[in-house]
């Protein structure tokens, strides 16, 4: 698609139509940009029905990540989420959801009148961090549902999550097909790991790990427990029908780098985590949590590219750590929540950045 935007971009082709700038200059330094914006005309496709370019993005993914489709989104994974859970569950039947789902997940609930039944997460010991969902309790569920004769239609759960933490999506997946149900997975932590093969619906966000812009999603679909065509009818529902086909470039790109594998990046980024997790060694009061984690309270993996700062001594919460990185030596984290300060890392990010990160955090802990 980069390729057919930037012949159209240079050609004398007079565009008498949407949007409303008409790929001119208003002397911004947003006019590049207006060059490559344009709408579904002829030889762009069409992204509620592609059959052409965006296709075969589309394609591209699902034969990436292993499954049998693939739909490309521009409202995010929240789009993905809302759309998933309403082709799959009827209105006012049973959801079995992760406590700590993203908020469109609720949202989905509230407008399909669902009826909920929450799996709760654990707490890593000391810091206010939810772990994840556990087969375990799942299967405590499915059982206690079996017995009522109260099957929910799906169960969707979070892998891995905001700080990090990987369920076992695979065993997971078995107890839930077991039951012939199948299994929503919000993945969007995930894009960059490898995506489970297993669940039946996964959401991944491009834009919040690899190199893409903010919005780009992409919802895969396997096995045949779940209608296609009704995914696809609610993801045109909730998703705008004036798609960016800026967006769609940068889809079409990232498509590229995971496909080239991305070099020497991938390695490079492996020893700077490497770097990062033994910095722990030489602070005092600052903890680097996670991958201590893997095989207690649901965890069964780890994404080592984010970094979950916590005061060991439980004096500094969260967003003093954050304040401290932000205001005194200009490192911009994620977020702060509880005890804990999140920072995410990507294959983006160069060796003079985590120099630098790494100074920081050796301030702060100087400083708490």
């Amino acid at each position: 698609m980069i390729q057919e935007l930037t012949a159209l971009a240079g050609s004398e082709v007079l565009p008498f139509h949407m949007p409303g700038h008409k790929r001119q200059s208003d002397g911004s330094w947003i006019e590049e940009i207006y060059r490559y914006d344009i709408t579904e005309i002829d030889g762009f496709d069409n992204l509620q029905d592609p059959k052409g370019l965006i296709s075969d993005i589309e394609k591209g993914f699902a034969e990436y990540y292993g499954a049998d489709k693939a739909h490309l989104l521009v409202n995010g994974s929240t789009c993905g989420i809302l759309s998933a859970i309403s082709a799959v569950v009827p209105h006012r039947e049973l959801l079995l959801m992760d406590r700590g789902a993203h908020q469109s997940a609720f949202n989905a609930a509230f407008l399909g009148e669902l009826r909920t039944a929450y799996i709760n997460r654990a707490t890593l010991n000391g810091y206010e961090i939810s772990a994840c969902v556990s087969p375990e309790e799942v299967g405590r569920m499915l059982k206690a549902a079996e017995e009522k004769k109260d099957l929910p239609k799906a169960v969707f759960l979070t892998s891995p999550t905001y700080e990090g933490f990987i369920a076992d999506t695979e065993k997971i997946a078995d107890m839930v097909h077991d039951h012939d149900i199948p299994l929503i997975v919000d993945g969007a932590h995930g894009a960059h790991l490898n995506v489970s093969k297993r669940a039946d619906i996964t959401v991944v966000s491009l834009h919040k790990t690899l190199p893409a812009l903010t919005q780009l999603s992409v919802l895969l679909v396997n096995g045949d427990r779940v209608d296609d065509t009704e995914i696809k009818r609610f993801i045109n529902i909730f998703q705008t029908s004036s798609p960016s086909y800026i967006l769609m470039a940068s889809a079409d790109k990232c498509l590229e780098h995971l496909k080239e594998g991305f070099g020497s990046a991938k390695e490079s980024l492996d020893k700077e985590l490497d770097r990062i997790y033994a910095l722990k060694s030489r602070l005092r009061k600052i903890d680097i949590i996670g991958p201590e984690y893997v095989g207690k309270d649901g965890i069964y993996g780890y994404d080592r590219s984010k970094i979950n700062l916590v005061d060991r001594s439980g004096k500094a919460d969260g967003q003093i750590l954050y304040d401290i990185l932000r205001k005194k030596n200009g490192i911009q984290p994620e977020m702060a929540m509880g005890a804990d300060c999140l920072l995410m890392t990507s294959i983006m990010d160069t060796h003079e950045s985590f120099e630098l990160l790494m100074d920081a955090i050796e301030a702060a802990d100087r400083e708490i």
